[in-house]
């Protein structure tokens, strides 16, 4: 995105379809249900009661498999181009030449699981962050934040 682009709530509801055609691969379904976590929730309407049990019919295209073990599993994982897109992650162009900044919708699954609101299960106190900051999202008062800012805003909820 262009220096001083703003994102406002119709940006947002395009992040929700884009994230939603995402949700249409077997493999993401699959991946974001097993996930759990921010994930999880941020995908859990979509899914509603088509929460699939694994492995998708394409794992093989997009399993990890680097665990070498005795007998081999196969699960069903996403590259990191998808989870930006779940999480509704922009590049955005700075003032300075040549440089970009992250600008995202909501953290990224390893923010979450370090800032201690991961704790096995999706509790009150998460969904009350959630809910908080989707309201704050519709209304137009809430802006993109920046991996740092993420870091900052969840550090209060540190395990």
């Amino acid at each position: 995105r262009p220096y001083g682009w703003t994102p406002d709530k119709y940006e947002y509801m395009d992040y929700e379809l884009r994230r939603n055609r995402l949700l249409r691969l077997p493999h993401v379904r699959v991946a974001v249900a097993q996930a759990g976590g921010i994930l999880w929730r941020l995908c859990q309407q979509e899914l509603a009661n088509v929460i699939p049990n694994g492995p998708s019919p394409d794992v093989l295209y997009f399993a990890d498999t680097s665990q070498p073990e005795p007998r081999t599993y196969l699960f069903d994982t996403l590259s990191e181009h998808e989870i930006e897109i779940l999480c509704g992650l922009y590049y955005v162009d700075t003032d300075r030449r040549a440089q970009t900044t992250t600008l995202a919708w909501w953290p990224s699954p390893q923010l979450w699981r370090t800032s201690g609101m991961d704790i096995g299960y999706w509790s009150l106190s998460c969904e009350h962050v959630f809910q908080t900051r989707l309201g704050k999202i519709r209304d137009g008062s809430a802006s993109m934040l920046t991996t740092k800012k993420w870091r900052s805003d969840l550090k209060y909820y540190k395990g």
